[in-house]
């Protein structure tokens, strides 16, 4: 058993390149997007984590697949996972589909956790794994 979120966004014109062809580098704020809503999703606001409990999640990792372009204007639904209960770092897996279902793109991105005032890792604070708990019994 895993956390799992939805979001659905539309492909922008300025995020496509030349060919009609979401821009490979767009992918990334896709993620970013998604991963905000999906620890909004646990009640937990990305802003929060910064200014209230001065922590930080870099991205150490990202492994990304393009398998089929997405199009300007496609309605692009972005499946997330948090695939373990995070510790030292937190793991998110993405699969993106167009609205026929295919998937388009898929990724792992890993993140830290740094406290902002030491720039130094931490564990993953209590109040991002407890409302995951639940999901990795």
């Amino acid at each position: 058993m895993s956390y799992q979120h939805t979001w659905q966004l539309r492909v922008r014109y300025g995020e496509t390149d030349q060919m009609g062809f979401v821009y490979y580098g767009v992918y990334a704020q896709y993620y970013e997007v998604a991963r905000v809503e999906a620890i909004r999703n646990l009640g937990v606001l990305y802003a929060d984590l910064e200014k209230l409990h001065h922590i930080w999640m870099p991205v150490m990792n990202m492994q990304v697949r393009y398998l089929r372009p997405a199009r300007y204007d496609d309605l692009l639904t972005i499946h997330t996972t948090i695939p373990s209960l995070p510790a030292k770092d937190i793991r998110f897996r993405y699969e993106i589909h167009n609205e026929a279902g295919t998937l388009l793109n898929g990724a792992l991105v890993q993140l830290c956790f740094l406290d902002a005032r030491t720039q130094k890792r931490i564990d993953a604070p209590d109040f991002i794994k407890d409302p995951l708990r639940s999901y990795y019994r």
